[in-house]
């Protein structure tokens, strides 16, 4: 009789973590199957589920280390006067999620899990609101800064929603970064102006 295989727990797991990357960035959600992912990795499906305790597990982790990098890619944006912030603030979250189209599809299009999610990845979006609320509160506007990031937030996603798959050209030829710059400038120009 065969002996199990045996396999250093952590190691597999960073790989197949690193796989499952791979995976969504060649076929999309669609693509990251427990199947898939064992031949990547050399192993066996009832070893991923080992791992984890499914595929949405294994989706979560993904996204955990997408969220992680896209945190240090804006904490990267060095402390400028407000509206420079902003604007490099957009820059790394479109150049962010567009190189990454496959990633920002699984943060966005895959498998919601539950209808609650974990504490780590609202976390994580709180901080991502909360590197946007310290600008806008700079600018002193009337209305609540953090509603104000939020709203810019989702501006610049709706766009980067668009251009992730393709879509942008159904209502515009303009390039998502320029748009982002202009959901910015729109949202200064409207806290100068006095705005809620």
């Amino acid at each position: 009789m065969a002996r199990p295989r045996r396999y250093d727990h952590d190691a597999l797991r960073t790989r197949t973590i690193e796989a499952a990357k791979l995976l969504l960035e060649e076929g999309g959600p669609a693509a990251l199957t427990a199947r898939a992912l064992a031949s990547s990795v050399k192993t066996t499906p009832g070893t991923i589920y080992n791992l984890f305790d499914s595929m949405s597990a294994v989706l979560q982790e993904v996204n955990r280390q997408a969220l992680v990098d896209l945190a240090i890619a804006v904490d990267a944006v060095r402390e400028t006067e407000p509206r420079e912030r902003l604007l490099a603030l957009a820059e790394v979250y479109v150049t962010f999620m567009l190189d990454r189209r496959a990633v920002w599809r699984a943060l966005f299009e895959g498998p919601r899990i539950s209808n609650n999610f974990p504490d780590w990845y609202l976390a994580q979006i709180d901080g991502l609101i909360g590197r946007i609320t310290q600008p806008v509160a700079a600018l002193k506007p009337k209305g609540d800064p953090r509603l104000l990031a939020e709203q810019l937030l989702l501006s610049v996603h709706g766009i980067v929603a668009l251009a992730a798959i393709d879509r942008l050209d159904l209502i515009t030829r303009q390039k998502p970064m320029d748009l982002a710059h202009a959901a910015v400038e729109r949202m200064i120009a409207a806290i100068r102006a006095g705005a809620e």
